[in-house]
């Protein structure tokens, strides 16, 4: 049997299908005949552990299958890490094609197969494999960015595949490749597919490969409003065509009533394949503020998270945050190591004449030059930089409790998917390629209004847009 959970944002679409795995249990099925698949290796994780939050007698190994799609196939063929792709064989093979390729790489630490490179070939080349389609067919559809020559683009593909049997490598979507043509899948009795709106054609294939070999139920949740993966190959239509019974869910616990509104304003805009669907907001009305600059919002209380459209519009937003003293967290960790706020607490123990354990005694040591127990940390601390010292010191005095994670989350708004915040800061300008991109098709510009519709229904409170100096640049709203 198939069913098809179809949640807008907020609506609990997770926790729908972590209620229908403990309903499945209760009928006598074992969890290891049990398939819970999701997007990113975050999101299976986070699934895992609200499903270990309930059941505390069971443990991460009771659960063998929450996993992303890429682990499922990487697993079940007993592939190896080191055999995976990694950044500096692409530019190997970029040196050798006469392609300069400043990056290019999976998104290892989340498994979910995006690839992302400054190579509009290598895009393309990805692309194409995830759709199981050809190179030339996805130059065709021109919805790339940049000059591309055709018979380069074929070269690169095959100089790719060349360079893989050589040195035995391979790459994610190999993983998904080998697993349909010579994977056989685990014994399930039902699967869940959370996200099921970002799956590109390939994962779709996989998925399929797994319910006709092991004739299990199948149940997906997701939300067509919410795909913007499409540059990564996802295939939105897949999931609205995908035949099974419908369970909408209707009530938002997150977006406020102003905020939903505003939302509908983008996603109404949307005019390809399209999933009817009504949701009631939350009984709060929010609220939505006009803003010009980061610097006319007060974000000393409450959890924050800032958004952009690309991680080049990010760039500016860290300096800010430090300059007045706010501790933040980006996709590459926390604004400052959890270390040195540990250690201030250290020195302040030995300072008092307490014991502390010789390791961090050890560690606190080496912050200085000498042991002087009548300055403060700051003053003490002279193998720690200035800079560094000043934040933390400046962090302190607003209040920030260093010993949690931190209030202010700073993200583009793909990597926010999931996330939510009682305030938002959304900045509303565009690149110059976000904006062609856009105008290359219908279906690109209604992924961009997906795109502006994920960003604002993260708010569970306040909404503040940044509006942009060039108007120009700046998405209507």
């Amino acid at each position: 049997m198939r069913y098809k959970v179809v949640g807008p944002p907020g609506t609990g679409k997770t926790r729908r299908l972590l209620n229908e795995v403990h309903n499945y249990v209760k009928k006598g099925i074992p969890l290891n005949r049990i398939g819970y698949f999701a997007f990113t290796r975050k999101a299976a994780r986070e699934a895992r552990n609200r499903y270990l939050d309930v059941e505390t007698h069971l443990t991460k190994k009771d659960l063998p299958y929450f996993q992303t799609i890429h682990s499922l196939a990487f697993n079940t063929l007993g592939l190896k890490e080191e055999n995976v792709m990694q950044e500096l064989n692409y530019k190997k093979i970029g040196e050798e094609c006469g392609i300069q390729i400043s990056y290019a790489s999976y998104e290892t630490n989340h498994w979910n197969g995006i690839f992302s490179s400054n190579s509009e070939y290598l895009n393309l080349i990805n692309v194409a494999r995830v759709r199981q389609s050809s190179p030339l067919e996805e130059l065709d559809r021109n919805e790339h960015l940049g000059k591309i020559e055709r018979f380069k683009l074929d070269a690169i593909a095959k100089e790719i595949e060349d360079y893989k049997k050589t040195h035995s490598l391979i790459d994610f979507t190999d993983m998904l490749d080998k697993f349909l043509r010579k994977g056989k899948s685990p014994k399930f009795d039902v699967i869940f597919v959370d996200e099921a709106q970002d799956l590109s054609i390939i994962q779709w294939a996989v998925i399929n490969k797994i319910e006709q070999e092991t004739e299990c139920d199948v149940w997906v949740a997701g939300d067509d409003d919410q795909a913007i993966f499409g540059w990564a190959g996802a295939d939105v239509d897949s999931f609205i065509n995908w035949q099974a019974k419908e369970i909408p869910l209707t009530q938002s616990e997150r977006v406020p009533t102003e905020v939903q509104v505003k939302a509908l304003s983008i996603i109404n805009r949307v005019e390809d394949n399209r999933l009817t669907k009504d949701y009631l907001p939350r009984k709060v009305k929010g609220d939505i503020r006009e803003r010009y600059k980061l610097s006319d919002i007060d974000m000393t209380q409450g959890d924050w998270l800032i958004l952009t459209r690309t991680n080049s519009l990010l760039k500016p937003i860290p300096r800010y945050l430090k300059s007045q003293g706010l501790f933040f967290e980006t996709a590459q960790g926390n604004s400052i190591g959890k270390t040195l706020f540990e250690d201030i607490g250290y020195w302040n123990q030995l300072r008092k004449g307490e014991k502390i354990p010789e390791i961090q005694e050890q560690r606190v040591l080496e912050k200085m030059d000498k042991v002087n127990h009548d300055l403060e940390w700051y003053d003490a601390f002279t193998n720690v930089l200035t800079s560094k010292k000043d934040y933390a010191r400046s962090m302190l005095v607003n209040g920030e409790d260093l010993s949690k994670e931190p209030r202010i989350k700073v993200s583009t708004i793909h990597g926010a998917k999931g996330g939510e915040a009682t305030n938002v800061v959304l900045f509303l300008n565009q690149t110059i390629n976000t904006m062609k991109a856009a105008k290359k098709s219908v279906t690109k510009r209604d992924e961009e209004f997906r795109v502006w519709y994920v960003g604002v229904t993260r708010a569970i409170q306040n909404l503040y847009l940044i509006k942009c100096n060039n108007k120009r640049k700046e998405f209507k709203i």
